[in-house]
């Protein structure tokens, strides 16, 4: 079989809501999944997976990835969790699309808590240099 440009799987809103629920029937999450956290949900994944006037927001998979992680991050759309559903989702997402991130002197609780604390107002900006972070040339593009 010929290798071929593969389609990036993105997650749903509903799927993102699913790694919420389970977290929390688990009792790593300590609130139940609310409404306004469903509708922020909603955004977020369409703000991700988007397009402005036909062009892409994010152009490769790897920026998707990371956008999905950022945004769950620092938009805080849960009561509890976001980081922790921000990491499972991410795992899960990359693991979808056959990309490998890596994790050179740093773990993946460590990264959210720095994504956390960025105060830079580029979001953009910022999530092409976690791109650059933590995948080097994996699919140079091929998932988009």
């Amino acid at each position: 079989m010929t290798k071929g440009k593969k389609t990036f799987q993105p997650l749903t809103s509903s799927d993102i809501c699913r790694i919420y629920e389970f977290l929390h029937r688990e009792g790593i999450v300590s609130f139940p999944l609310t409404l306004d956290a469903e509708r922020k949900i909603d955004a977020l994944v369409a703000n991700v997976t988007g397009s402005n006037f036909g062009e892409a927001r994010y152009a490769t998979a790897e920026e998707k990835v990371v956008a999905y992680l950022f945004f769950l991050i620092k938009d805080h759309p849960f009561t509890d969790g976001n980081k922790r559903t921000a990491v499972l989702t991410f795992e899960i997402i990359c693991d979808m699309n056959d990309l490998e991130p890596r994790y050179a002197d740093f773990g993946l609780d460590e990264l959210a808590v720095f994504i956390e604390r960025i105060q830079e107002q580029d979001h953009q900006q910022v999530i092409k240099m976690l791109r650059a972070l933590l995948f080097t040339d994996t699919h140079n593009g091929v998932l988009d």
